[in-house]
């Protein structure tokens, strides 16, 4: 029984808010920064603000897009995510770009059965057409959860088995995700994306929920 509620918590843990590839600012270097409001199904319905900072890296002479964003689950707002990370492109041919968006992740789930904590990092790779007004993309991502921490509550201890221990536990795996994302950027400062994602599990078998889907309104200044 233990076993299914740790199965349960990396389930839902898996709350993967990506920053949408046009809300980024590479596509215009009069603008550094970006806040922005998203809104999805992924498979808890999330509430997530999030801001963006272009910086250059004279190394490689390129931008980096840095970016830090907190999602809340609408239904409960001990659920949540912090997520920081940076989006760079790879390859750029004219308005064809690839882009890379690599993060790290802390997310706290509550349950009437346990606490859950866990600690995951995920890349996603975007390719497509990037233009000044409006983007059109496909995507994969792949998130590995690599370590919970499990706080089993009163109750399951009361009702399920009263031996459960609390403690760390390694990630019992990983998540793919495919899919397609559309961006509009509106006088030059308003972007509106919309992401259509199916999610499968690190052997390629169903997921929890069939589709994941967000939109992004976000503020370029």
């Amino acid at each position: 029984m233990k076993k299914i509620y740790i199965i349960l918590s990396i389930l839902l843990l898996t709350l993967s808010n990506q920053v949408s590839a046009q809300g980024i600012i590479h596509n215009d270097t009069t603008v550094q920064n970006s806040a922005y409001l998203k809104a999805g199904i992924e498979p808890a319905t999330m509430l997530t603000l999030g801001y963006q900072h272009k910086l250059a890296l004279p190394i490689i002479k390129q931008d980096i897009v840095t970016y830090a964003e907190l999602g809340f689950s609408i239904a409960s707002i001990k659920n949540n995510e912090l997520k920081v990370g940076g989006i760079l492109p790879i390859v750029e041919k004219g308005n064809f770009k690839i882009m890379n968006n690599l993060n790290l992740s802390y997310g706290s789930v509550s349950t009437i059965n346990f606490n859950s904590k866990k600690f995951a990092v995920a890349d996603e790779v975007a390719l497509g057409i990037y233009k000044a007004k409006w983007c059109l993309a496909a995507t994969i991502e792949y998130e590995k959860i690599y370590l919970n921490y499990i706080e089993n509550s009163s109750f399951y201890k009361e009702t399920f088995y009263e031996d459960a221990v609390d403690g760390w536990y390694k990630g019992a795996g990983g998540m793919f995700q495919i899919g397609i994302e559309v961006g509009k950027t509106f006088y030059k400062k308003y972007d509106v994306n919309l992401e259509i994602k199916m999610p499968f599990s690190e052997g390629f078998n169903g997921y929890l929920s069939p589709a994941h889907a967000n939109l992004v309104i976000g503020y370029r200044f």
